[in-house]
């Protein structure tokens, strides 16, 4: 029923807890790599990029793999950093489990918050590694409660860390309790037994009968942590290689390996691309079901169209080697496909619900100084966006401007670097701008009657309704079909995402519900694109009838600084338009967390570090959008033809411009 010998695991945290460092541990205590590699050295397996190792900081996804007790485990270290979040929300969605690396000093940070609660939603069966114990500052109790506090309280330390002098001492919770009777540690037992009961309640019965076991409770617990009921915790030193030795057990006993399933119709997701000089576009797949030979044709559902394999490749001993087949539970990358992240091939059945945690907040201008570079930048950026979808890339050839997305600044540096190192050309970056939203401000009908000129006939009334911030864009069709006709509604469907990129102020439109009320075709004179004409000009003529709501995003901070500074912090927060809950103040730092205007807020970490002397602290997460007042906020040159301007944009849509 599963492939006991795999397990695909991810490695996430908050930059700089450790999580590469562990990576490179795992594969050197396993016996996988001779060497230990070095983020500080920059001779980390996983961080292959020149920038990765200048900065020290893992700016893609990457696979590696190892063995350890027969089983080969495939390892996905992921950034850490909130400007790659992008890289982890892809390789969430293809784990059989998680490591979240946590620091002993910084304790649960917005990342970690973030990658968890996603894990959680996911059902992903979870180990905490609580790393860093040497440093000073570490407080691994202090861990528990904000893990406690902020992420779960179905945890189960698998330690018992003792408070030394010059650190901690790690003891294993199973060694050191003699049994289920041992009155040296009882709170701990009832902890874990009572814990355990939520779940299984014959562990209680038999706790109080007094004829549970040690042995019992372990089997309990592994069997729980499997199923993502119960989160293990270890702890350790990572640059030391403590720990690490546990936690490779830990990946075996508390990581499910992935179901067999591969005698069921062929299913895959992608989710990473990659191009390789000789072999051309690479994808990276994991199979769910059934399996794959090279030169099998599959299914693209969001393509509709069948594709041949040319070549499979796969992770062994750290190489890409061909093969000939894959199977179930696998990781594998194939050539031939014309495919984007997040396709599905095959069938759908076993692919699991996909996270969506990555927002990018920011837009800004690509320039190149020599001309000729012009259509080779734009190239290198559609292959570069194929690899990051959230890049967004707007190529407006009229006006010769390319416009990318991004969630920080840092991204810029490393695009830069990339389009430099990879593609040969020299780019520029116009100062980076909010990416604001915008809603309906009321409910109301819109319509449009496009008859004129002949051919065409499409009739269209629509009930435009704002929905609660979050919600996203809802459809749904009134109309009988002897009016419009199945696969006209289906058209109205399908180009909604994209007549919606621009409202009335340019912007996304979001948080909405379209009902198609009234309409009709004829039978003579509708053909295909009427109903996505009418149904621009519809919309925006509505949008503009209603009025529309300028949104702009937020982001939620936590700021710890001395306390001689807590007022001008606090005085900043009210300046850049923010909220705040109230502070605290512990041995002297002073701390205080709320939400901010992200356009208020772009260069306030780089302040904060000016203001503090570098003592201040910041850190941030995305936190969703809000309404703003038009006048603090922006609007955007429509790109293309106004649908406001029927008659222009009808020539547009008919190509006739």
């Amino acid at each position: 029923m599963f492939k006991d010998n795999i397990r695909n695991i991810g490695i996430v945290a908050h930059v700089d807890a450790g999580k590469t460092t562990v990576t490179e541990q795992l594969l050197y205590k396993s016996g996988s790599s001779r060497t230990l590699g070095s983020v500080d050295k920059g001779t980390t397996h996983t961080d292959s990029m020149d920038i990765e190792k200048q900065r020290g900081i893992s700016v893609k996804s990457s696979e590696i793999d190892f063995k350890y007790k027969d089983t080969h485990i495939y390892l996905i270290d992921t950034p850490g950093h909130i400007d790659f979040i992008g890289e982890v929300e892809r390789s969430l969605g293809i784990l059989d489990g998680s490591v979240v690396v946590i620091s002993s000093v910084e304790s649960v940070q917005p990342q970690t918050e973030i990658y968890f609660n996603t894990l959680k939603e996911m059902n992903t069966p979870t180990i905490f590694f609580i790393n860093k114990l040497d440093r000073i500052g570490s407080d691994p109790k202090n861990v528990l409660n904000d893990i406690k506090k902020l992420l779960t309280s179905r945890f189960i330390p698998l330690q018992i860390i003792e408070t030394l002098d010059n650190g901690f001492n790690r003891k294993d919770l199973f060694s050191t309790i003699s049994s289920i009777n041992d009155v040296n540690y009882s709170s701990i037992i009832e902890d874990i037994v009572v814990l355990l009961g939520e779940e299984n309640e014959s562990i209680l019965d038999e706790f109080y009968d007094e004829t549970l076991t040690l042995y019992k409770v372990k089997s309990e617990i592994i069997i729980q942590a499997k199923a993502a009921k119960i989160y293990p915790v270890l702890f350790g030193i990572a640059i030391d290689g403590v720990g690490i030795e546990e936690l490779l057990d830990g990946l075996i006993d508390y990581i499910p390996a992935p179901k067999n399933l591969d005698n069921e119709e062929f299913s895959a997701l992608v989710y990473k691309i990659s191009h390789h000089k000789t072999f051309g576009k690479i994808s990276h797949i994991k199979i769910f079901s059934g399996k794959l030979k090279a030169r099998d044709s599959v299914l693209n559902i969001r393509t509709d169209i069948k594709e041949k394999v040319t070549l499979m490749r796969k992770i062994i001993n750290h190489k890409d080697c061909d093969i000939k087949e894959g199977s179930s539970g696998e990781l594998i990358m194939i050539s031939g496909l014309n495919s984007n992240i997040g396709d599905i091939l095959g069938i759908k059945d076993f692919i699991p619900k996909l996270p969506s945690i990555a927002n990018p907040v920011l837009t800004l201008k690509v320039y190149t100084n020599i001309a000729s570079d012009y259509i080779p930048l734009v190239e290198a950026l559609t292959i570069l966006q194929s690899e990051d979808p959230l890049l967004n890339m707007e190529w407006i050839k009229d006006k010769s401007e390319i416009n990318i997305q991004i969630t920080g600044a840092i991204q810029i540096e490393i695009i830069q670097t990339i389009l430099k190192e990879r593609f040969n050309l020299e780019a520029s970056f116009s100062e980076a701008s909010v990416i604001y939203k915008e809603t309906p401000s009321i409910k109301g009908y819109c319509e449009e009657y496009y008859t004129m000129p002949k051919p065409c006939w499409a009739v269209v009334t629509f009930l435009i309704e704002p929905l609660p911030l979050g919600s996203g864009i809802i459809f749904e069709s009134e109309v009988r079909t002897e009016y419009i006709k199945q696969r006209y509604r289906r058209e109205i469907e399908s180009n909604l995402d994209r007549l919606l990129k621009q409202g009335l102020y340019g912007w996304n439109v979001t948080d909405l519900k379209i009902t198609l009320v009234d309409g009709e075709d004829h039978v003579m004179h509708s053909r295909s694109g009427d109903f996505t004409t009418a149904t621009a000009i519809a919309l925006m003529r509505g949008f503009s009838q209603l009025g529309m709501t300028l949104l702009e995003p937020l982001i939620d901070f936590k700021i710890s600084v001395p306390e001689m500074f807590s007022s001008k912090v606090l005085n900043d927060i009210v300046t850049m338009r923010g909220a705040f809950d109230s502070p605290t103040i512990i041995n002297g730092i002073f701390t205080v967390v709320g939400s901010v205007p992200v356009s208020t807020s772009l260069n306030y970490p780089i302040n904060l570090g000016i203001l503090s002397s570098g003592r201040g602290v910041m850190s941030t997460k995305f936190s969703g959008y809000s309404p703003c007042p038009i006048e603090l906020g922006s609007s955007k040159d429509f790109v293309g033809v106004n649908p406001i301007n029927r008659s222009k944009y009808i020539l547009y849509a008919r190509k006739a411009l």
